[in-house]
This record gives structure tokens, C-alpha cells and sequence, in this order.
């Protein structure tokens, strides 16, 4: 359909939208509906009028937040691209004011909601877990085949996540006996941005690739997002003892200045002192790393689950429902 009619049409609305169509005729009589925001709008409203407690999901900035930065990073690049129809972000709108609850990473997501209006009582924070296969503490340094220091980036290659600021820090850097690993596919809006950096032996584009190897080589995990819910690579990197340099709208659970640095977003200066005490500071690295394996194992994926069945014995105690079997 991008290619051959609508250049700005977004497949992942039609394919969303005709799941929810089918998911729709499965769904009966329940005490609690949970489902991702735009993933089962339709359902969401059969559940309701059934008499279930509606839980939707939002893994990321309030929509109004998340469209703010993106667009004036957009009109600041110079890239001209509708990020959403009029039809579907009144869509998002709607679907976060008529459920009951709405499911939302700590931090930047958070608060945004709370920035937009949204009252405590309505938002279930919660965080994502460390994968239970990276509890192993951090790589062996034996491993190494070499002293360079690197820093990695996994994520989509975007502008949401800050992919430009962090080249132009590296650029600027030129850190001696050093390298970029770079994550992820690019998006086709960024790519022109990309190109300067392209032949640079000390930038490594390797695609969407299994991230781990890498992770083991690395040093330090950035992320200089702007708009995220609590990225999942985040965990990844805290499990391998990986210290960080992350947004504060990155929804990383580091603590500042004890597993990693949280800075704030657009800021290159920042993101060049951070990078640059880390590549100067081993010692610091090896003491964020430790305290990165403590702080992980407070983030099992279980704990995610015991939030949201804690918050759905809350919902049903007000319907006087039987929450014994929950």
C-alpha cells in the first residue's frame, strides 16, 4: 500500500484494526478486560458493555506528549512525514479516557500522563522485567579479544529514539581506540541522516541482529531516546552489567549516577561528558556493572505480573466481585 498508493499509509492500523475485528467475537462475560492501546479498541467496547473493568495498555508517552517531541524534532530535521491520521490519534485519545485503567511504565510515561491531566487513582504503573536467561552477572573480560572501548545502541535506528544526537556526540568525541555499535534498522525518514557517518571505521550499522554477542563485547549501553515507555533493552543491558547512559524518557530503572547516568533529551553536551567519563573511568564502569547485576535481580518479569493482579483485585473489590481465585 506505501509503495504503490498511500505513501503515508500505515499497515500496522489496517492489521491492528482487522485483529481486533476477529478478536472481537471471542470475547464473553469477564471481570477484567487488558489489552495493548489500538490492539482492541473494538473488543475493549464489547467487554464493557458486558460489564468487565477495562485495562488498557500504554507502553509509552501519553500520545500527546509522544507527538509533541516527535514533530518538533521533525520540523527541526527538516522531514516532512504524518506521523498519525486526525482519525487515529483522536482513536488513542479516546481509548485512554474510556477505560477504567490505564497500564503505564514509571518515569517519563508517567508523569507525562500525569502532565496531561490523568489522576493517580486511574494509572497503574508498573515495570517490565530483566529476560530470566541474562541472569548470569556480566561477561567473562577474559572473552575480550581486545582493550577498544565500545559503546552499543539496540533500538530501531530513528529520530524518536535519538539516533542523530548520539552520532553527532560520537563524532564530535573522536575517542581514541574506540567504537559504535549501532543495533537496529534504520527507518526510512532516517536514513538520509545516516549517510555521513556510513564509512566511519570507528561506527559499526549492523542491522537488526541478535543483540547479545554485542552486548558482551560492549562497555557502555546508550540510549539517547526521546520518546519511549521503558525500553526493554534497557533490562537486557542492566542484566549483563552493562552501565548506562540513558533519557530521562528512556523508562530505564537505573538510578542515577549508581547503575548508569539519566540525562535529558536533546541535550549532546550531556550525552558527550557521560560518554566521555565512562571511556576515562574504568574503574567507574566496573562499579556500575556491579550494581547493575544487584539491581537487576529486583526486576524478575513476575514482579510485572504481581502489579497487575494487585490492581485487578483493586478494580473488582469496587464491582463486590469474588477476588479469592485471582
Amino acid at each position: 500500500m506505501q509503495k504503490f498508493f498511500f505513501k503515508n499509509f500505515n499497515s500496522y492500523y489496517c492489521t491492528d484494526y482487522i485483529y481486533d475485528l476477529c478478536a472481537k467475537k471471542y470475547v464473553e462475560k469477564c471481570d477484567v478486560f487488558h489489552y495493548w492501546r489500538d490492539h482492541g479498541e473494538l473488543s475493549a467496547k464489547k467487554a464493557k458493555k458486558l460489564g468487565a473493568k477495562i485495562f488498557v495498555e500504554n507502553a509509552s508517552l501519553h500520545p500527546i506528549t509522544h507527538t509533541k517531541i516527535i514533530k518538533e524534532e521533525y520540523k527541526k530535521l527538516g522531514i516532512k512525514i504524518k506521523l498519525y491520521s486526525k482519525k487515529h490519534f483522536r482513536k488513542q485519545l479516546e481509548q485512554l479516557k474510556n477505560a477504567d485503567y490505564v497500564v503505564v511504565p514509571g518515569g517519563g510515561a508517567y508523569n507525562s500522563f500525569i502532565k496531561e491531566g490523568f489522576k493517580k487513582e486511574k494509572l497503574v504503573k508498573v515495570n517490565f522485567g530483566v529476560p530470566e536467561h541474562i541472569f548470569n552477572g556480566k561477561f567473562n573480560k577474559k572473552d575480550r579479544k581486545d582493550n577498544k572501548f565500545r559503546a552499543i545502541y539496540v533500538g530501531q535506528v530513528s529520530v524518536a529514539k535519538g539516533i542523530h544526537y548520539l552520532l553527532k556526540a560520537w563524532d564530535e568525541l573522536r575517542l581514541k581506540n574506540s567504537e559504535l555499535l549501532i543495533i537496529g534498522k534504520p527507518t526510512e525518514e532516517t536514513k538520509p541522516l545516516l549517510n555521513q557517518y556510513m564509512n566511519r571505521e570507528d561506527i559499526k550499522f549492523l542491522g537488526h541482529q541478535n543483540p547479545f554477542p554485542y552486548y558482551k563485547k560492549s562497555d557502555v549501553f546508550v540510549f539517547p531516546t526521546l520518546s519511549e515507555g521503558s525500553a526493554l533493552v534497557t533490562y537486557e543491558a542492566l542484566g549483563l552489567g552493562l552501565p548506562q547512559i540513558v533519557t530521562e524518557n528512556s523508562g530505564s530503572v537505573i538510578r542515577n549516577g549508581k547503575e548508569g547516568f539519566i540525562i535529558p533529551i536533546k541535550d549532546i553536551n550531556s550525552l558527550k561528558r557521560k560518554i566521555k567519563y565512562l571511556y576515562g573511568h574504568p574503574r567507574e564502569r566496573e562499579r556500575m556493572a556491579k550494581n547493575s547485576i544487584k539491581l537487576a535481580k529486583k526486576y524478575p518479569w513476575e514482579n510485572y505480573g504481581k502489579t497487575l493482579i494487585k490492581a485487578y483485585r483493586k478494580a473488582l473489590i469496587g464491582k463486590n466481585k469474588k477476588i479469592s481465585k485471582i
